[in-house]
Formats: C-alpha cells, sequence, structure tokens
C-alpha cells in the first residue's frame, strides 16, 4: 500500500495525472467510501483539461491543477492509514485504536473540557485554589486529562469529520480559554498533519496565525504550518494553499515572523554537533579537571564554571586543559542562538511524565497538577524562577522540576543563583535593547521548536515518528516562501551559517543559489569552491575557484586554493604554474617554496627540487620538514655523502617506517648490506611485512636507477623478512 502511495505521488510531481487517477482507483477499491470523493477530482480534471485544450485562457489552472493533486494525494493517505491501522504496532495507530473504540464525540470531550474550565474559573472567582467532583477528582486533573484525549484524537484520526474541524478551529480561536491549552491542541494538529497530508489541518493553522493575538499562539501555529509544508514539500501547492498564505502575508509581522522561524529551524542542524561535543570533550574534560580545581581550594561540591575566572590559578589550569577555547566556542555559538542545553536536559527525560505523547507539547505551568504536586514548600520559590527562565524550553523545565528530589541542595542553590545572574542579564540586555519586539519574538520561537526537537530526538519511541527534523528544515528553498524569504540577504545568511559550521552540502546549494543571481561575486565562488573541495569534487571546485581568479585575478587565497587543488588531482605541471603565481607574491613563504620543490620532484626536476628545499631550510631553520625531501632528492641525485648527513638527522628525530626504509635503499645504494638489512628490518617493526613490500615495490625502479643489482636486492630484502 506504501508503495501505491508513492506512485501516486510520483505521478502527481510529474503531471501524469491519467495514471494518478488509476493507481488511486486501485487504492481505493478496499475503501469505497472515498471512491466518490476520487471519481469528482477525476471529473474535474477531465472538465479542466477540456476547458484548457479549447484554448480557454484561465491564469488559475495551475493552481487548480495541483488542488487537485494534492486532494488526491490526501485520499492515498487516509487509505494507507485504514491499511495499516488494523494491526500496526506503532504507538500512532494504538492510540488511533484506543479512540476509534470510544463512544464520545470530539464534540463532547471538547464541550467536557469547556465545563471543567468553567468550574475552575468559578472556584478561582470565589478565591479557591480548585474545585472538586463528588468522586473526590481534581477538577483540573479531569481537564487535563480529558485535553490529553482530545490531543491524541486530533493526533491519530486523519479522517476528522467538517464538524471536528470545526470545534477543533472554534477552540484554538477562543482566546477566554488559556493559552497553554489551546497551544497543546494546536501541535496536535500539526502531530497528526506531519504523518499524512490533510490541507484542512493547514487551513486551520494558518487562519489561527493571521487572527491570534497572543505572540507564543501565532508564531506556534505558524511553526507548526511551516513544519508541515516541509515534511510534505513534494506535494504540489493549491488553489486554497495560495490563498490562505495571501491572507497570511497581510499580517504586518509576517516577513519578521517567517524569517524567525526559518532560521531557527536552520540552527538545528548545529544541534547535535554541539552536543556530542559537549558530551565527549567538555563534560569530561571539566570531570577531570574537578580533582586539580579542589587542590587550589575554594571549589567544594559541584563546580560552578561562571567563577572561574575570579581565580588566575584556576584559568591557567583551563587553558592548558584546552578547556577554555571549548568554552570560549560554545559561548560563541550560544549567543547565535545555538542549543546548548540539549546535552544537559536529554538524559532527563525517563521521569513517567514524558511516556506521554501528550506531555511534551504542554506549556510549563505552575498551576499543572503534576508541578503542584512536586513543588511544595520551599521548592516552589525555585520552581518559579525555572518557570519564569527565558533559556530553558518547556520539557526542560519540565525535567528540572521532576530533578528536584534527586538534587542535593548544593546543587539546587547554584541552579538558582545561576537562573537568576540570567534573568538578572538578561533584563539588563533588554532594558537597553532597541529591538526588544524582535529578540523576544525570537525567544519565542526559539523554545518553540526546541521542544519539538527534543520530542522528535528523545521521545523513547522516537523511531515511530516521521522526524522533520531528519532533514534539517530549509524554508527557504520550498517555492511557496520562495517571496519572502528568497533575497539574496536572507540566503546569504543561511549559506554562511553553514559554511561557517562545515554543513558544506546546504551552504554549496545555497552559494549556488546566489551565484545564479549573482554570477559576478568572486567571493562566492570562492566559498563555492571551497564547499566541493571539502566534499571531494576537486575538478568542480577547480572550475569554481578559476571563476574566481577571472574576476579577481590577484587573489592570493584563490591561487593558493587552484595550486593545492591541481596538486591534490595530480596535475603538478597546472599546480607549479599557480604556486609560482604565489611565490611571486609570497617569496619567502617556506610553505610555498615546500609545495613548488614537491611539484618539481613530481614532474623529475629533482636538482631544482633540492634547489627548493634548501630555501626552505634556510628560511625556517627551526623546522626539519626540509629534510626528508632533501634527503630523498640527494639520494636520487647520487650525492650519497649529503643524503647520509640528513638521514643521520632523521634518525635521530623520531623516525618511521618509511624513514628507514629510504635509509636502508642509501645503505644498499652504497654497498653497505648488513647496515641495508638493519633498516629494513626496523621499518618492517614499525609497519608490517605486507605494508614494506608493497613500499620497496614502488620504489623498485628508483632502486635500477641507482644501479642496485637485483640479485643482492633479493638477499637483502630475504635476509630482513626472515626474522618475521
Amino acid at each position: 500500500m506504501a508503495s501505491l502511495r508513492e506512485s501516486v505521488v510520483e505521478d502527481a510531481v510529474a503531471g501524469r495525472f491519467g495514471r494518478m487517477f488509476d493507481t488511486l482507483d486501485n487504492i481505493l477499491g478496499a475503501h469505497p467510501q472515498w471512491m466518490d470523493r476520487s471519481r469528482a477530482l477525476r471529473t474535474q480534471y477531465e472538465a479542466l483539461c477540456g476547458y484548457a485544450l479549447a484554448g480557454a485562457p484561465d491564469p488559475a489552472r495551475p493552481l487548480m491543477r495541483a488542488e487537485i493533486a494534492a486532494q488526491a494525494i490526501g485520499l492515498a493517505d487516509c487509505a494507507l492509514h485504514k491499511s495499516e491501522a488494523v494491526d500496526s504496532p506503532r504507538l500512532y495507530y494504538s492510540k488511533y485504536r484506543f479512540e476509534k473504540l470510544q463512544k464520545e464525540s470530539l464534540k463532547q470531550m471538547f464541550e467536557r473540557f469547556y465545563e471543567y474550565n468553567s468550574q475552575l474559573g468559578m472556584a478561582a472567582f470565589a478565591g479557591k485554589k480548585d474545585a472538586e467532583t463528588v468522586a473526590g477528582e481534581s477538577v483540573r486533573k479531569l481537564m487535563e486529562d480529558v485535553l490529553t484525549r482530545i490531543f491524541n484524537r486530533v493526533w491519530s484520526f486523519p479522517d476528522l469529520s467538517s464538524e471536528d474541524y470545526a470545534v477543533i478551529e472554534t477552540f484554538l480561536t477562543d482566546e477566554t480559554l488559556s493559552a497553554e491549552a489551546r497551544e497543546q491542541i494546536l501541535w496536535a494538529l500539526m502531530l497528526g498533519g506531519l504523518e499524512f497530508y490533510q490541507g484542512k489541518r493547514l487551513m486551520i493553522l494558518g487562519k489561527v496565525y493571521s487572527d491570534e493575538k497572543d505572540k507564543r499562539i501565532r508564531l506556534a501555529a505558524l511553526t507548526a504550518f511551516t513544519l508541515m509544508l516541509w515534511n510534505h514539500r513534494r506535494i504540489p501547492v493549491g488553489i486554497k494553499l495560495h490563498g490562505l498564505l495571501d491572507l497570511m502575508k497581510q499580517r504586518q509581522s509576517w516577513n519578521e515572523d517567517l524569517s524567525l522561524v526559518s532560521m531557527q529551524f536552520v540552527r538545528t542542524r548545529d544541534t547535535e554537533r554541539i552536543t556530542d561535543k559537549l558530551k565527549t570533550e567538555v563534560f569530561p574534560a571539566m570531570m577531570k579537571l574537578r580533582p586539580d580545581l579542589q587542590k587550589l581550594g575554594d571549589v567544594t561540591g559541584d563546580m560552578d564554571l561562571t567563577s572561574l575566572e575570579d581565580n588566575p590559578e584556576w584559568e591557567e589550569l583551563l587553558d592548558k586543559s584546552g578547556l577554555t577555547d571549548k568554552l570560549k566556542e560554545l559561548s560563541e555559538l550560544q549567543s547565535d542562538g545555538a542549543d546548548l542545553m540539549m546535552a544537559t536536559f536529554s538524559g532527563l527525560k525517563s521521569f513517567p511524565f514524558f511516556s506521554d505523547v501528550a506531555n511534551w507539547f504542554v506549556p510549563f505551568s505552575m498551576d499543572r497538577k503534576v508541578v503542584a504536586d512536586t513543588v511544595t514548600g520551599h521548592l516552589r520559590q525555585l520552581a518559579e524562577i525555572i518557570g519564569a527562565s527565558p533559556f530553558l524550553c518547556d520539557s526542560d523545565k519540565y525535567s528540572m522540576i521532576f530533578s528536584f528530589n534527586h538534587i542535593p541542595e548544593s546543587q539546587r542553590k547554584m541552579f538558582t543563583e545561576q537562573i537568576e545572574a540570567q534573568a538578572l542579564n538578561q533584563a539588563e540586555i533588554d532594558a537597553g535593547s532597541l529591538e526588544l519586539r524582535d529578540r523576544k519574538s525570537e525567544a519565542v520561537v526559539a523554545v518553540l521548536v526546541q521542544n519539538l526537537y527534543r520530542f522528535f530526538k528523545l521521545f523513547r519511541r522516537k523511531g515511530e515518528m516521521k522526524d522533520p527534523f531528519a532533514l534539517s528544515p530549509d524554508l527557504a528553498s520550498l517555492e511557496l516562501f520562495r517571496e519572502t524569504l528568497g533575497s539574496p540577504e536572507n540566503i546569504r545568511l543561511i549559506a554562511e551559517f553553514y559554511f561557517k559550521r562545515g554543513y558544506y552540502n546546504e551552504a554549496l546549494a545555497h552559494f549556488n543559489t546566489l551565484i545564479a543571481d549573482t554570477p559576478g561575486d568572486y567571493q562566492l565562488l570562492q566559498k563555492a569552491g571551497y564547499c566541493l573541495a571539502a566534499l571531494g569534487e576537486i575538478e568542480k571546485a577547480i572550475e569554481m575557484y578559476s571563476r574566481s581568479e577571472l574576476l579577481a585575478p590577484d587573489s592570493l587565497w584563490t591561487l593558493k586554493r587552484l595550486a593545492s587543488s591541481y596538486r591534490l588531482i595530480g596535475n603538478h605541471a597546472k599546480a607549479l604554474e599557480y604556486y609560482r603565481k604565489v611565490e611571486s607574491k609570497r617569496p619567502d613563504d617556506p610553505n610555498v617554496a615546500y609545495a613548488i620543490g614537491h611539484c618539481l620532484m613530481e614532474l623529475g626536476s629533482v636538482a631544482e627540487a633540492r634547489k627548493m628545499f634548501y630555501k626552505v631550510e634556510y628560511l625556517a631553520p627551526e623546522s626539519t620538514k626540509s629534510h626528508r625531501p632533501i634527503a630523498w632528492c640527494s639520494f636520487l641525485s647520487g650525492d650519497y655523502e649529503r643524503a647520509s648527513q640528513y638521514f643521520g638527522r632523521i634518525m635521530s628525530d623520531s623516525p618511521v617506517a618509511s624513514d628507514y626504509l629510504n635509509a636502508g635503499h642509501l645503505a644498499l645504494a652504497s654497498g653497505k648490506y648488513p647496515e641495508a638489512v638493519e633498516h629494513y628490518r626496523r621499518s618492517i617493526r614499525l609497519s608490517s611485512p605486507d605494508d614494506f613490500i608493497r613500499l620497496l615495490t614502488a620504489d623498485i625502479s628508483v632502486l635500477k636507477n641507482a644501479g642496485i643489482d637485483n640479485v643482492m636486492l633479493e638477499i637483502v630484502v630475504d635476509k630482513a623478512l626472515s626474522s618475521f
């Protein structure tokens, strides 16, 4: 069934509508309840074709055609869901099967929620914290439970009725209700929409964004809307969705809102790398340093790295360990909006609270029953500080709350002080910011995306979910958003983000887009070339560098990259040409002289190569990198006395297997056979007999040119190998 659904999508994208409808009818054969809708779509398409073939003009024709394709895919998805819902072990289908057995409709569940909400409102008006049912159960708990039921129903039902969608839309747009409840159901709408394409869900989310006054709900609706579109980016966008987008664009904050969401999605690409760096480098280094810090005094209990700068001895210890540079890098990443908390809280998602999908999408609230039951007495102050922190996403706040009973008192105090300090520092920054409104919106979007990212990466059954972050969402690549996000400034911002962090595939795609629009920007060509080289596409990189050279022939960076690239593909003559150009600008650069020497040696100009290596030795007398090539060039030139001098220097400074091999060649050519045997044996000890034979075979022509007798070579090699 899944393969048939994929065929429907492929045919829709390719414009093969006749075959698409035939496959769809095949899928719907076991589901006659949707056959009428399929026939209606086919009839609509035939009418569209009839008008088109008759030559009737219709500017909306492409969008109407896309709308038909999208609806056809939606029908295929409904059939696929029905076929898999019977016995699939996935949690998604388990929830569906449970809800399918319940007699209570979605509308009735919402009515129960409204009733409980009203009771809580009346209790609050009367000065009571809560109200009780006859059975003694907390009304708040009953309201939370029915909200979870609503979440599961909205999430797992792809075949919601028109009445269902109407009550959902009414609920989401009812600003008299708590924002937390509305947001939770908003995410349920998205989560179900990630599973299967359902245009109605997108329509509701778009309308919420267009009309909502609450900033967080508005941005949540946009985040959900765009993430669904990203997950279904192959599906044609029809006339209804285009009309909705026109409505959304009328919002004054549309451009900045979409840009914020887009950039935050891009930043998720870096989360896994940062998390890995913290877990494998920073945290182990901190634990390793802890005993040394304690020896210096003033460090008791839990380490607080924020205070280490007060002690010069600590700073020196951090510098020597390399931790200072790592922390500085992380600090810079955090200032760029990176998520540094994932590593800290990834291990705190095993509490029972996180076993339920619905709870991952609950905005943090001190009124939540599970929070109220956990934070009693003196813990409440700390919980309120955590709840007010703009630096923690909601699921991380819940993690901290549930960890209270497992955290030592000293650590609780440290958490409190650090969070209070961060909050105070942020308040000072906010007070002096001229862009406060924009930055606050950015903070809201960051929290929303971090909530989502944690669910899809940390939920215990995450493998069953359709992870939209499996490939970092790139909204700028979607045609639907190109008008808003496709400006050169925005594309370059994204490209530079990827480039700076080493995600060269993604960076290259955006640099290519920019180059197509501005082919005269030599720096774009340089960076595209660098990306290609990093991806192993050296010849394509050379093409980019060459185009850049035409625009900026004096760029030393481009000349160096061309030289090294030609050398990598074995074109040493071309590499030498470019290294000579670099040399004309940097005549005293030992690295350039060294590279020229190697090119000359590869081209057979051994005498000229040796001169360049002598130049390296002169320019960098403290370096030993010229010793090996000088020794080898001297050997090739027959200057065995000079070769022996330099091999002697090499042997006194951590020689490797190839050094002993080359020294053995020199001894063999000099007639010092026992010495040659000993050098070869040492080479074998540092490598292996197979590696030795392989390297020796590569040098056979050199040994013949040196006049070495073949029989003596075989005898010496045999004696060397006989010990292994």
